[in-house]
């Protein structure tokens, strides 16, 4: 999919992933609108580049997304490209497990993203065109420690994703879909991380990863290399047991290295 001159929307935009990856797709050429609830952000984001424009949103806010989407279609003709990279994660211990945790996870998560794709997809169908791109994670692929309401909204994004580009090919629909799935990337989310995170890149390699996925066409965007493959190997190919076992070792190494902090 050439980016030159494509109408790209790119939720979660204010900062991190977001943000590098429409810096980088305007800089090959798209027109880029993002969005967020920071609406100062945007502004400063869109301040680098002409081929920026801000639209700030709420996700979790089913007329008003539907609005912004409106909003691009009719001051931009179309959009070719929704990137649906909004998100929120808090790690889950079990001293913490609460509804409280998961709530925020499965309302941005989720039903955040689900807002956007109902708003994009009648216009998508329409045309018979577009690519719907969703950020998900690697985490989805495989159950990590302290990701119990984190990884199972990034599982179901998967799997949603999944079934979608399936019935969108099965009417001969024109839309495409693409489940972006990356590893431990450098943002303020992962600032919170109190452990190591293996394989972690900076948000402007993880951007130029997307772009070049995107620009090909791929169905899934999933890095770095050796964590997508390593996750995949647990969650899909390890036997029960040993995948219970394998990640039971990961929790109890983090409870470990916490503990240490803990006590100075």
């Amino acid at each position: 999919m050439p980016l030159t001159g494509r109408v790209v929307w790119i939720t979660g935009a204010s900062s991190g992933i977001g943000a590098e990856v429409a810096l980088e797709l305007a800089r090959r050429g798209a027109r880029v609108v993002v969005t967020a609830r920071r609406a100062e952000a945007l502004e400063e984001l869109a301040g680098r580049s002409a081929n920026i424009t801000a639209a700030a949103g709420d996700i979790t806010d089913h007329d008003g997304i539907a609005a912004v989407v409106e909003g691009i279609i009719a001051s931009h003709g179309g959009i070719d490209l929704a990137l649906l990279n909004a998100g929120t994660y808090r790690p889950v211990l079990p001293e913490d497990f609460s509804a409280e945790l998961f709530r925020p996870h499965i309302e941005v998560n989720i039903m955040g993203t689900v807002n956007c794709i109902e708003a994009v997809l009648p216009h998508m169908r329409a045309r018979h065109a577009g690519r719907i791109a969703v950020v998900a994670s690697v985490t989805g692929f495989a159950s990590l420690p302290m990701a119990s309401a984190y990884g199972a909204t990034k599982a179901f994004l998967i799997s949603m994703c999944d079934s979608l580009r399936a019935d969108l090919a099965g009417e001969g629909s024109g839309v495409q879909v693409t489940v972006v799935a990356p590893g431990f990337v450098k943002t303020d989310l992962t600032e919170q991380n109190d452990f190591e995170m293996p394989f972690v890149i900076e948000a402007p390699e993880a951007a130029r990863i997307i772009a070049d996925g995107l620009e090909a066409g791929d169905p899934e965007i999933a890095f770095p290399r050796r964590m997508t493959i390593a996750m995949k190997v647990i969650g899909r190919w390890l036997p029960g047991p040993l995948r219970r076992r394998y990640v039971a070792g990961v929790a109890r190494r983090r409870h470990r290295a916490r503990q240490k902090v803990a006590k100075g």
